[in-house]
C-alpha cells in the first residue's frame, strides 16, 4: 500500500478494513480526473447516473465535475488504487480515447502488473525520480487500456432514467441562470419529490451539485486563459460576481484569479 502525492498528483493504493469511506461530498465531485481500478471488495459505484457492482479487474475513469460515490460492504475488505491527476497531464490523444465512453471498464486485470509497478516506483526511487515516473506509468496504464472492454461492462451497468434525466437537463443549461423552480417546471416534476428523490439517490441536495456542476465547469474554462472572469461568472449564471467569487473560493479551495495559467 502507498499514499503518494506530488503537486497536482494523488496515486494511492488503498486497502479498508471494517470502516465506510468518507461520504463528505466535496470529495466525490471535483475539478480533477480519478482513475480507480478495483481488487476487491463489495461495493456498488455511482457516477452519475450509471451505477454497477464492481468486479474485480474492473476500471473507472471519472471525469471532472462527475458525481461520484460507492456503497461499500463494510464487513469486506476494499482494495483498490485510486489515481488522482489534472486533465492536462494527458495528451489529446489519450483525452480523445477516454471521452465519450462509459465510465466503467471490464475485464482490465491484463492492467494488474502495471498497477503494482506503481508499488515498485513508490518503493524503490527517490522523490524526483517519482516525480517522473510516476505519472509516465499512469499514461502507460491509459495507453495499455483496450476501449472495446467497454460494451461488456456496460451490459452490467444500470441507469437511473429520473436521476439521467435531472443531469441532462441540467448539462443542457449550465451556462444560463435557472433555479429549482425551472428545474422542476420543465421536468414536470414538484418540488418535494424532485428534491427528496435526487438527494436519497445522489447523496447530496440538487442545488448543491447544480453550484459545484457550474463552478467545475467555469474553472475549466478560467485554466483555459486568456478569459475575464466577470464574463465567466456571467456566462455560468451569475449575475452578482461576488457570490461567484465566494461560491468558486469555497469549492476550488482559492479565488478564480489563481487558476488563470
Amino acid at each position: 500500500m502507498f499514499y503518494y502525492v506530488n503537486e497536482s498528483l494523488d496515486f494511492a493504493h488503498k486497502l479498508d478494513g471494517h470502516t465506510l469511506p468518507s461520504n463528505d461530498f466535496e470529495k466525490h465531485m471535483h475539478s480533477f480526473c480519478e482513475l480507480l481500478f478495483f481488487i476487491r471488495g463489495t461495493i456498488d459505484y455511482t457516477i452519475e447516473s450509471k451505477v454497477k457492482r464492481l468486479d474485480p479487474g474492473d476500471l473507472l475513469i471519472i471525469q471532472p465535475g462527475d458525481l461520484h460515490f460507492g456503497t461499500v460492504d463494510p464487513k469486506k475488505h476494499y482494495e483498490r488504487y485510486v489515481l488522482k491527476f489534472p486533465e492536462s497531464l494527458l495528451p489529446k490523444f489519450l483525452n480523445a480515447k477516454i471521452r465519450g465512453h462509459s465510465p466503467f471498464f471490464s475485464n482490465c486485470m491484463y492492467l494488474l502488473s502495471e498497477f503494482e509497478e506503481l508499488d515498485e516506483i513508490y518503493d524503490k526511487y527517490d522523490e524526483d525520480e517519482k516525480g517522473v515516473l510516476m505519472p509516465a506509468q499512469l499514461l502507460r496504464i491509459l495507453i495499455h487500456l483496450r476501449c472495446d472492454d467497454v460494451q461488456q461492462s456496460n451490459e452490467n451497468v444500470i441507469k437511473k432514467p429520473f436521476i439521467s434525466e435531472i443531469i441532462d437537463y441540467i448539462n443542457a443549461h449550465i451556462c444560463s441562470s435557472f433555479d429549482l423552480n425551472d428545474i422542476c417546471s420543465a421536468l414536470h416534476y414538484s418540488k418535494s419529490y424532485l428534491c427528496n428523490e435526487f438527494a436519497k439517490e445522489m447523496k447530496t441536495s440538487l442545488m448543491t451539485y447544480v453550484k459545484h456542476k457550474k463552478i467545475i465547469a467555469a474553472h475549466k474554462e478560467i485554466c483555459g486563459g486568456n478569459v475575464k472572469l466577470t464574463e465567466i461568472a456571467e456566462r455560468y449564471g451569475y449575475s452578482d460576481y461576488s457570490t461567484f467569487y465566494r461560491n468558486y473560493t469555497k469549492i476550488m479551495g482559492h479565488p478564480p484569479k489563481d487558476s488563470i495559467q
